[in-house]
């Protein structure tokens, strides 16, 4: 039924856009004289017989434009921006009211008159700080090529990466959602760290971290969201761009990209593909002291990996304009992600201080994730401010996880004592199909609202098995084999306001409710999981211009994490002898309240924020089974969490060939829950600096130097040891700026190790553990980009703000 009335739906939108046709659109570009996009700047489309004015847009910060509001006649456009000369087109003529004009990018010159109070800057900062978010350009930093786009998170400032538990935290919050493009994904945690763990650098133009989500997003995610934004050509024709590269560490690494558009009249083809082959070698060391009766076991394990990872993504799409207000788009992509790992692990164990047996683990782990994702958006302009974006989504995920183990026990003398082999399968796929319809419509200079409506089904399956090879035949575990079944769907709408309320005073309120069904079956029991609830979340949210250079802006939000699938699927795999990781059938969301305050003077910005969440869930968290003969790491809910984090940015331009961005950042957290029966009350400061150092050699020549230092903090009961990294690079461009050769060498000192411990004595807990990733790696990429470059001796481009935007959806 709800798949029904979702194509009832999309079959009158398509009605109503269509029948809708007929109307004139100019759509172009500014640029400068190094060819780079000049955003906002004004646009005015007049009459070439007496200049007179027929319409005016502002440019979007990607420099495009495009204008509608017209009759068939003789014109030409004329752009104006503080610090540049004014530059006009040559006239054209539209001769009817359905054409589609693309013209070429329009250059302006800096005035050089003007040039002394304005500071003209072509090549965007590596950190931009906005009110709602901050901006890392990974596109201009240097140390940033040949990488992938979940190395460049690790050291986004305020940004955790958890590889061992899949999990990733924004000041010292979990629960973070990723996005790519502004659009969700919908994939869980760990295919969304597959996915970013492939996916090239150089195919990311830049990574938004939204600490404060508006209303037409999901309000999954307590810590905020995390949008990737892919590369895109903003140029009328045929163009691309293509990079190749290698590393080596311990291992060798090898990357490769290439982006396609082409762009004739009222067609626009876009592609991108990318290949990441990394052998990686990894060491882990853990520790772990229990009881055994009466006596004092501790157990200290060394695991040597050694992985081939091949990780291929691709993503196709087309945009065809129906009319000047109608654009009907497809979008495709996916990823295979292949992951070949063998293990040698030696675990030690100890009684009372003296060594008495020792095990032999060898492990063998394959991990392939297949994804697919097709979209169909259809996006209707009524008038320039009233907008209404149609899209129908199917993504599915397949997960195949085989395993085999072979365990051998030995005295401490080296006797054998006896030994085994374990298999175990594990496959999971999950199938999503989401509706959404989204209006916007300015009313006059002072409002704009926005209403929206949204369907999400997910279909999910986990099918795991355990079994051991004894007496020459292969038996299964009851305990740790499980196959279950998950149906969920979550019904949105929400509506939000945006009122100018004065000229330095604007207020933006939101509303939003979510209705769950979610039911989680498995072979032995109905219903182990059965939710049914709605809830609302408002968000809020005001600024006030205290004067030209001093903004005050005050937030509020309520968000919810809601547990993933996998951490719902009641299984239990296999680690070590006495060590397994299970699903948690028993988790509940949890709620959050997100107070903000930030200060802008100029350039620099304090913020202050306070989350105080309930039931916050806490991922990889150890317990011990009830005859205390194994131990479990499960993901938790814990009763209430408390977050208070600072955060200061610090421009500075030093000279004229070094700038730098500096950011501090202060949290203050406190853990209070009921862990196993006892009473855990955790607080734990820590800070974060990070810093990127820019530096022009020459015109053709540049370099970079950029780093961060995280202190001691929490992990659920885990305490995260201090942590940092160091990255250099040199980058040497063409003197037409088409290509660029790329050196940098990332974790100078391999001090990016991930280091921690849980201590709670009244529960038997004592564990440790070291993970070494091999993160320090030499870099060399050359990337270039062809096509349609002739643009820059011209005076006109060709692309659409609207098309633009179009490519993502």
């Amino acid at each position: 039924m709800k798949i029904l009335k979702l194509k009832k739906a999309f079959l009158l939108s398509l009605f109503v856009c269509i029948s809708v046709y007929g109307f004139s659109q100019i759509q172009g570009s500014v640029k400068d004289t190094l060819n780079q996009p000049i955003a906002f700047a004004n646009v005015l489309l007049m009459h070439a017989k007496d200049s007179s004015v027929v319409s005016g847009v502002m440019a979007t910060e990607e420099g495009t434009y495009s204008i509608t509001e017209f009759k068939p006649g003789t014109y030409l456009i004329g752009v104006s921006l503080i610090g540049y000369k004014p530059a006009w087109t040559s006239p054209f003529e539209v001769k009817s009211s359905n054409d589609h004009i693309h013209e070429q990018a329009i250059i302006v010159e800096p005035d050089v008159h003007q040039i002394k109070d304005v500071n003209v800057v072509a090549k965007k900062p590596i950190y931009e700080l906005k009110m709602d978010r901050m901006v890392v350009n990974v596109e201009n930093s240097i140390t940033s090529s040949g990488n992938t786009a979940l190395e460049i998170l690790e050291k986004s400032p305020g940004v955790l990466v958890d590889r061992q538990n899949s999990s990733i935290s924004m000041a010292g919050k979990g629960g973070v959602q990723v996005i790519i493009n502004g659009k969700q994904n919908r994939m869980p945690i760990e295919a969304v760290m597959q996915m970013l763990d492939g996916m090239n650098a150089d195919n990311v133009k830049r990574i938004e971290l939204i600490t404060t989500p508006p209303a037409k997003y999901d309000a999954e995610g307590n810590a905020g969201i995390i949008n990737i934004v892919l590369q895109k050509s903003e140029d009328f024709g045929t163009n691309g761009t293509f990079s190749l590269g290698a590393g080596m560490s311990d291992r060798e690494k090898m990357n490769a990209s290439l982006n396609l558009n082409h762009h004739v009249e009222k067609f626009n083809f876009y592609g991108m593909y990318n290949v990441n082959f990394n052998n990686q070698k990894s060491n882990i060391t853990t520790y772990n002291s229990f009881q055994q009766g009466n006596n004092s076991v501790e157990s200290y394990g060394k695991s040597i990996r050694s992985a081939l990872i091949l990780y291929q993504n691709i993503r196709m799409g087309i945009d065809y304009t129906l009319s000047s207000k109608t654009t009907l788009s497809f979008l495709t992509n996916g990823y295979i992600r292949d992951y070949d790992m063998d293990a040698y692990n030696n675990i030690n164990y100890f009684t009372e201080g003296v060594e008495t047996n020792l095990s032999r683990l060898e492990t063998k782990e394959l991990n392939k994730w297949i994804h697919g994702m097709g979209n169909l958006n259809l996006n209707h302009r009524f008038h320039e401010e009233e907008v209404l974006d149609f899209n129908v989504d199917y993504l599915n995920y397949h997960n195949d996880n085989p395993s085999d183990f072979t365990l051998e026990n030995y005295q401490s003398s080296g006797d054998f004592i006896d030994g085994e082999d374990i298999e175990i399968t594990k496959t999971t796929p999950i199938d999503i199909l989401v509706g959404a319809v989204d209006y916007t419509n300015r009313k006059n200079e002072k409002i704009k609202w926005e209403l929206g409506l949204k369907e999400t089904l997910t279909w999910f399956t986990n099918d795991v098995a355990v079994k051991y090879f004894r007496d020459g035949r292969w038996e299964y575990d009851p305990e740790l084999t499980n196959k279950s079944w998950l149906n969920e769907n979550i019904s949105a709408a929400y509506a939000s306001v945006n009122w100018q309320m004065t000229e330095n005073t604007g207020v933006t309120a939101g509303l939003r409710y979510e209705y769950l069904n979610s039911v989680l079956d498995t072979e032995e029991e109905k219903g182990i999981v059965d939710l049914h609830y709605g809830k609302l979340f408002p968000t809020f949210y005001t600024s006030h211009k205290l004067n030209e250079n001093n903004t005050i802006q005050f937030s509020y939000s309520k968000r919810i994490d809601r547990p993933t699938f996998n951490e719902l699927a009641p299984f239990v795999t296999f680690v070590t002898p006495e060590t397994f990781v299970a699903g948690n059938e028993n988790l509940v969301p949890a709620m959050s309240d997100i107070f903000r305050l930030d200060y802008q003077m100029k350039s620099y910005i304090l913020s202050f924020s306070y989350t105080n969440t309930k039931n916050s869930i806490s991922r990889f968290q150890p317990v011990w089974s009830e005859d205390g003969e194994r131990q479990y790491f499960v993901s938790r809910n814990m009763d209430k969490s408390e977050n208070v984090s600072g955060v200061l940015a610090l421009p500075v331009t030093v000279t004229e060939w070094w700038k730098m961005q500096n950011n501090i950042s202060w949290v203050w957290q406190r853990l209070a829950t009921d862990y196993e029966g006892t009473a855990i009350n955790y607080k734990q400061n820590y800070y974060n600096v990070s810093t990127n150092q820019s530096f022009t050699i020459s015109k053709q020549v540049s370099a970079e130097v950029s780093g961060f230092y995280r202190s001691k903090s929490l992990a659920g009961i885990f305490v995260q040891k201090p942590l940092g990294r160091l990255d250099l690079g040199i980058q040497w461009s063409s003197k037409s700026q088409n290509s660029r050769l790329n050196l940098n060498l990332s974790d100078v000192f391999k001090t990016q190790l991930i280091k921690r411990e849980a201590k709670v004595p009244e529960l038997g807990i004592d564990n440790s553990f070291e993970l070494d990733f091999e993160p320090r790696v030499l870099r060399l990429t050359f990337t270039h980009n062809f096509g349609n470059k002739a643009i820059k001796i011209r005076k006109r481009n060709t692309a659409s703000e609207e098309e633009q935007r179009r490519v993502t959806n």
